[in-house]
């Protein structure tokens, strides 16, 4: 990618131009100070749907919410 120069302004907010934000698919980002650069990573939202059937758990009544916590701290 080539090097792009943007300014802070006054309330320290930087601008990522918009050929750049099309490219990140993002709204999120984690920013981290590493010596004295700063590195800008967008983060991905995870879909609630990516997780279903990712564990198994031994409850026939899903609104007993007591043995459905218990049944998944237990991880059974």
């Amino acid at each position: 990618m080539e090097l792009t120069i943007v300014k802070m302004d006054r309330q320290g907010r930087i601008l990522i131009p918009a050929k750049v934000r099309a490219k990140l698919h993002s709204t999120i980002f984690a920013l981290e100070v590493i010596d004295d650069e700063l590195r800008l990573r967008p983060l991905r939202r995870a879909k609630l749907s990516d997780f279903f059937d990712s564990i198994e758990i031994d409850v026939d009544d899903f609104t007993d919410t007591h043995k459905l916590r218990k049944a998944v701290l237990e991880g059974s």
